[in-house]
């Protein structure tokens, strides 16, 4: 009797711990949650009043632009949270369980709730400000491309352009353009193919990527050590562009120049974006890892051999931070690509002012040069 009380008791004890730590995990969920929120909501109510107070102080006349401006910040948040409660009945501190019930119940309505989602993704591409990811916008993402949506395309491509988006939020959209299958988004999924740096994801986020992707827990966390460019290949792989994938590599690993021309010469502004992308990933006062080192001083090679000005701020910030040797190779490339920017620019066949131009002479035109030439009035006989 007493062997069997105690299997009871171990057994009971096992169950209690195991809805203790549903309970805690529940729990950790709702607080990251709540802090998040409660920064986001300190944060605008601060920074509306800090605008009102200091602009009088800097520039009255500031002061109405300055109010307007506030009231529109606050209006996109306010405008998302809304539309996040009222159209998916999804509350701010929802469990993940709640987000699971909302998230089933928009895959079973299909096509029904796409005009909801992209209202959803477009109040949030408003308020990017927001300081934290928003499970409404990456329950809204998932379905896309869980349905494989068309008309999310454009959309989703426009939200990546967003700097202040954040980073898990980015991933989901670059996943979502890779189960869709339109290779309209292979030019803005090659830009994230220079952004180096793990540590994404918030560990609230992990359950809903793990649902969204239709994975196990377990299974995502090997993915939890991606970088985004890790996405961003895997993407362009689902586009069957691993072709697009292998040559920016080639670039970046061997100085390819044949290669780095062949990319650029199809995606110019898209490659340039991806290799500034790669200077980011060199952290003010930490030393990186010998491929990332080459991967970044390879990065400023290439950004030497296609002239790219544009890519001269990041340059001169790099030049400030990183070390010998890479900061005089920065320098070097700095000065070869100021100069070429003081260079008279050339100008385009559609600029040539056509007008000004001599007529071409028509073969079969009567020649006039031996012709009479017609008396002016001085000449005229009296």
């Amino acid at each position: 009797m007493k062997e069997s009380g105690w299997k009871d008791f171990a057994q009971s004890l096992k169950w209690l711990l195991a809805v203790g730590r549903q309970k805690l995990e529940k729990f950790k969920f709702w607080w990251r949650g709540f802090i998040s929120r409660l920064k986001e909501t300190l944060f605008v109510i601060l920074s509306g009043l800090l605008i009102c107070l200091l602009l009088p102080l800097i520039c009255p006349s500031l002061l109405v632009s300055g109010f307007v401006f506030s009231l529109l910040w606050l209006f996109h948040f306010c405008r998302f949270k809304m539309l996040s409660s009222r159209l998916l009945s999804l509350r701010p501190f929802n469990s993940f369980r709640e987000w699971e019930k909302v998230f089933n119940r928009m895959l079973s309505e299909g096509e029904k709730a796409i005009p909801v989602l992209l209202q959803i993704l477009q109040a949030r591409r408003k308020s990017d400000f927001l300081l934290s990811s928003e499970p409404a916008s990456l329950l809204a993402i998932f379905v896309f491309g869980r349905l494989k949506t068309r008309e999310a395309v454009e959309p989703l491509i426009e939200f990546l352009k967003f700097k202040a988006v954040p980073e898990v939020e980015k991933v989901a959209a670059i996943w979502a353009l890779g189960e869709i299958g339109d290779p309209k988004a292979i030019p803005a999924l090659i830009t994230f193919l220079g952004c180096l740096g793990s540590d994404i994801f918030d560990y609230r986020f992990e359950a809903i990527f793990a649902k969204g992707m239709t994975t196990t827990k377990e299974d995502f966390k090997e993915r939890l050590k991606w970088e985004i460019c890790d996405w961003a290949e895997e993407a362009l792989t689902k586009l069957n562009s691993k072709i697009v994938v292998e040559i920016f590599k080639r670039t970046l690993e061997e100085q390819d120049k044949e290669a780095l021309f062949e990319i650029a010469r199809k995606y110019w502004s898209e490659v340039i974006a991806a290799l500034t992308n790669v200077l980011d990933s060199q952290p003010e006062g930490e030393e990186l890892d010998s491929k990332r080192k080459d991967w970044v001083f390879n990065a400023v090679w290439a950004l030497r051999e296609l002239k790219a000005v544009d890519a001269l701020p990041k340059l001169r910030r790099l030049a400030k931070i990183a070390g010998s040797p890479l900061r005089e190779y920065c320098q070097k490339v700095i000065a070869e690509l100021e100069e070429f920017s003081r260079l008279p620019r050339a100008v385009g066949v559609g600029e040539i002012e056509m007008a000004n131009l001599p007529a071409i002479p028509d073969p079969k035109a009567i020649p006039t040069e031996n012709l009479p030439r017609a008396a002016t009035p001085e000449e005229k006989p009296d």
